[in-house]
């Protein structure tokens, strides 16, 4: 009896194993996409800096900021500035919430946690300095400031203003409307 159940086991995890249309060598950047994410240079080794990030305790009767202002050396010795700020407008949501923004380690972007949802927007101003924004020049199509969703979506984000200088390797975004928190950065 117990050959004929680890048999009967073995069998079912070979077939369900097999039957998955998961891909196990698909990469967070898909080629076949219609967009490429800003990446960011790599840090030098000895960087210390792994994660900028900033948690507040947030009332939404009252509103708040959370700011961000960090630098770190790349691999090439030049320096990335980084210079975020979210304002969360009064009573956009209700509550006590300690709120967290992390700027991606990977790509010019931005997440915020935890997951919610404002009734007003709230206003994020972002900016990244030192990026070789002129390695993009092979690709095609303009600069913008999207929501980026877990399964690589993206959707536009209203904004008051955005720059791009790739000289310089500035981008900025001014009054990003934030209506819920997930993850938001540039693309090309």
């Amino acid at each position: 009896m117990n050959k004929l159940l680890i048999v009967s086991l073995f069998s079912f995890l070979i077939f369900y194993g097999c039957n998955q249309d998961t891909d196990v060598n698909s990469s967070n950047q898909d080629d076949n996409r219609s967009y490429q994410l800003i990446k960011l240079p790599p840090r030098a080794g000895l960087s210390v800096e792994t994660t900028f990030s900033e948690t507040k305790t947030i009332d939404g009767d009252k509103g708040g900021t959370i700011k961000i202002k960090e630098s770190y050396v790349t691999k090439n010795g030049k320096t990335v500035k980084i210079d975020g700020k979210l304002k969360v407008n009064k009573h956009s949501f209700t509550g006590v919430v300690d709120i967290t923004m992390t700027i991606d380690d990977e790509f010019a972007a931005v997440s915020f946690t935890p997951p919610m949802v404002f009734s007003i927007p709230a206003e994020l101003k972002l900016k990244f300095e030192g990026i070789e924004l002129e390695n993009l020049h092979v690709l095609t199509g303009e600069y913008e400031f999207v929501y980026i969703s877990d399964t690589w979506d993206i959707e536009p984000v209203n904004y008051n203003s955005m720059r791009v200088d790739e000289t310089w390797g500035k981008l900025s975004v001014n009054k990003a409307d934030i209506n819920h928190f997930s993850r938001f950065g540039w693309v090309r």
